[in-house]
């Protein structure tokens, strides 16, 4: 940084102070009115810099409870219309794929067929499980 080595801050002040003591065609409004939206600028960013830092508002969910009166036939009615909703909804998905598959141009009953008969050998492959292995 050699260029920097004939600068001197005192030297810059001294002028600016002799450049406003002299008469001539020059303001210190004007001066001002040059410093002014550059300072505003500057304390924007650094305002908006502590703005980005602060970390957003925490998100709160709430989850679904039931009464602590409950029965186990009540849960369990549940769960199997959870289940029914969840098994019609894979149904609605497995159908769209089908449906997308044949606008394609795939032939999806040859590929359904195919992955039906893997899942079958993989069942027919793999041992029984036995019930209370531990015990």
């Amino acid at each position: 940084m050699a260029f920097l080595k004939d600068v001197s801050l005192r030297n810059a002040g001294r002028d600016l102070v002799g450049f406003l003591r002299t008469s001539g065609s020059h303001s210190p409004w004007l001066f001002l009115a040059a410093c002014v939206p550059t300072t505003i600028i500057i304390y924007t960013f650094y305002l908006d810099s502590i703005e980005k830092a602060t970390p957003p508002p925490r998100e709160i969910i709430y989850i679904e409870s039931w009464p602590a009166t409950r029965s186990l036939e009540e849960s369990k009615a549940a769960i199997a219309e959870r289940q029914k909703l969840k098994d019609e909804m894979r149904a609605r998905e497995k159908e769209a794929y089908k449906a997308f598959g044949r606008a394609v141009g795939m032939d999806v009953d040859k590929i359904d067929r195919e992955a039906q008969r893997a899942q079958e050998a993989t069942k027919a492959a793999a041992p029984p499980a036995t019930e209370g292995a531990g015990q």
